[in-house]
Formats: C-alpha cells, sequence, structure tokens
C-alpha cells in the first residue's frame, strides 16, 4: 500500500483539500492547525486503544527508544524503562553484547515473594506510575553492560509538522478528522470511509508477510503436515 501521507503537516494539507478545497492550508499557530491537530490525536488515541488489538507498529526494542536506561552501572538493580513504555513483549531481558549476552527471565511482579532467597538470573517489570526494570536483588549487577529487551509502547502524539504516524493507514486520522468537522452537516460518509481505513489496517495488522510460512505448516509449504 502506497502511503499517502506520513507527517502532521501532510494530515493538515490533505484534510483541508477535503474539507476546504483550496489550496491555502493552515500554518501552525492558527487556530484551524490546532483544532486538526487535536483530532488528528484523537484519532491516534482510538487507533491505539482499538480493542483486541496489538499494533505491529507499537513493538519496539529498548535500543531504538529516545529515553530509557540502556546501560548497566555497577551494583544498580532498578533502570528506568522510555516514558512510552506499555508492558514487556519478550521473556527475557539480555545483558551484554554480541555473543556474550546473559539472559534473564522475566517473571510476573506477583510472584515476586517466591523468589526471595533465590539466586538466580530473572527480573521483573515493577508497572507503577514510571515503570521500571527490576534485576534480582540478591544478584551482583557488572557495570557498563548493554540492556536489551522488547517492549510495546504507546503511541506517539502528533507535536510538530514534522510529528509522523505509527499507524500504518494515516488516512484513518483525516476522515475520522473529516468526519467530525462535518458532524453537524449530518455528511457520514467521512465516518463510513475512516471506519473502512481501520478495518483495513486491523486485517493487514494480522495478515502474514510474503512467502511467510503459516505456523501450523503443511507439507505443501514445507512444513510438517499430518
Amino acid at each position: 500500500m502506497a502511503v499517502i501521507i506520513s507527517t502532521l503537516d501532510d494530515f493538515i494539507t490533505y484534510l483541508n483539500t477535503l474539507y476546504e478545497t483550496d489550496s491555502d492550508a493552515p500554518s501552525s499557530g492558527d487556530d484551524d492547525y490546532t483544532t486538526w491537530t487535536s483530532l488528528a490525536n484523537i484519532a491516534v488515541n482510538l487507533w491505539e486503544a482499538e480493542e483486541g488489538v496489538l499494533w505491529r507498529e507499537l513493538f519496539v526494542k529498548l535500543t531504538d527508544a529516545p529515553d530509557g536506561t540502556k546501560t548497566t552501572s555497577a551494583s544498580v538493580t532498578s533502570y528506568s524503562c522510555p516514558t512510552l513504555f506499555s508492558f514487556p513483549a519478550s521473556g527475557y531481558v539480555w545483558l551484554g553484547s554480541g555473543t556474550n549476552k546473559t539472559k534473564y527471565k522475566i517473571i510476573d511482579q506477583k510472584d515476586i515473594q517466591l523468589y526471595e532467597n533465590d539466586l538466580g538470573y530473572w527480573c521483573y517489570f515493577l508497572m507503577d506510575g514510571s515503570p521500571t526494570l527490576e534485576f534480582n536483588p540478591n544478584l551482583t549487577i557488572t557495570g557498563s553492560l548493554t540492556i536489551n529487551y522488547n517492549y510495546y509502547k504507546k503511541a506517539t502524539k502528533l507535536t510538530t509538522g514534522a510529528s509522523t504516524f505509527e499507524m500504518s493507514d494515516p488516512l484513518f486520522a483525516v476522515y475520522y478528522a473529516l468526519s467530525e468537522l462535518r458532524r453537524e452537516e449530518g455528511d457520514t460518509s467521512a465516518s463510513s470511509i475512516a471506519t473502512q481505513k481501520l478495518e483495513g489496517m486491523k486485517t493487514r495488522n494480522i495478515m502474514p508477510s510474503w512467502f511467510q510460512h503459516q505456523t501450523s505448516g503443511s507439507e505443501d509449504d514445507g512444513g510438517f503436515g499430518i
């Protein structure tokens, strides 16, 4: 699918064409620009919170995050998570680099008391207002080791014209905004298109990639048939 828009400025320009039918799009600081940006972020919120869906675009690695502690400090067992951290998306946290890494099994924070005297390689995520990664306090952590784990993030909000959408089809945001702007006119066509765009993203989200074998496998595709 070709991406027609990707940034907030693209969104503003495209929405202006559909709503105002002219080429004079509002600029940053204009009332319309501010209002339309808010509508774009509401669309992002709706996309992020779509029930029953975990979006591929929101599965990321700690190494790609703009913040969050990425390196250990000697004898320190507690480390901050990225601001947009939602929950871990892997069973282990790795410390080290290259082929010289040690894996720490992620356990549920409610089970911590079961490991009070344990000397195993485990850790957990303390999910309070500011999530932290906590390693077994009975171990001594070496400093300057790279921390690596995968996690599911919260969607990034649009703040400047260069801010990019994370959703695969930002036209959902455009048509959602258009439907809100035309609500008082009783025009529901944009709302219908927005719904179609969201459903399309949900379908693509669960589709396997080209040439990717199905998990079940079969004799025809080289898998383990029955």
